[in-house]
C-alpha cells in the first residue's frame, strides 16, 4: 500500500514522501494516528493544495518538541525503590513509573515517549534515559535509583 506521510517518520521517510507500507502498518497505525493518507489521486491534489498549511503544522510540532526537550534535557529525577542489600531491586522501574515521576516534577511526558532499550531499570544506581519527543528530537534526563528504607 502507498501512503503520503503528513509527518517525518524515523525509518519510514521525510513529511511529504510517498512511501509504500505493509497494509495493516499503513491501515491500523499510519493513517488513524493522522501521520499518513492513502496515496490516491484525490489525496494527492488534496495534498499538495494544503501543502503550505501542512508544512507549517510540521515545523510547529518540531518548535513544540524542540521547547519540550529544552525543558527536559539534564533534569534530575530521584526515585525511590525497594531493594535487596545487593542492589537489586525488587520489581523494576519501567515507563510508566518514570512517566508519574516526570509528572510529579511537573513535566508532561507519555511513556510512550520513554526509551528504554535495555528493558525496565532493575538495579539501584543512576541511568541516563532518552525521550523521544519528535522523530527529529531526542532529549535525554537523569534518574537516580535510591533504596526507600522503611526503617528510617
Amino acid at each position: 500500500m502507498e501512503v503520503i506521510l503528513l509527518e517525518n517518520i524515523r525509518n519510514l521517510g521525510k513529511f511529504g514522501n510517498k512511501v509504500k507500507v505493509a497494509k495493516g502498518f499503513g491501515r491500523n497505525f499510519l493513517i488513524p494516528q493522522g501521520k499518513a493518507v492513502p496515496a490516491t489521486k484525490d489525496n494527492i491534489s488534496k495534498f499538495e493544495g494544503q501543502r503550505a498549511q501542512l508544512e507549517q503544522a510540521v515545523k510547529d510540532r518540531l518548535r513544540v518538541a524542540q521547547e519540550r526537550a529544552a525543558e527536559i534535557n539534564n533534569v534530575q529525577i530521584t526515585i525511590k525503590a525497594q531493594a535487596a542489600d545487593e542492589g537489586k531491586l525488587y520489581g523494576s522501574i519501567g515507563t510508566i513509573d518514570l512517566a508519574r515521576s516526570f509528572k510529579e516534577k511537573g513535566i508532561e511526558v507519555t511513556r510512550q515517549e520513554i526509551r528504554l532499550p535495555n528493558g525496565p531499570l532493575r538495579d539501584l544506581g543512576s541511568y541516563v534515559i532518552e525521550l523521544q519527543l519528535h522523530a527529529d528530537v531526542i532529549a535525554t534526563a537523569h534518574v537516580s535509583i535510591i533504596p526507600d528504607r522503611k526503617g528510617d
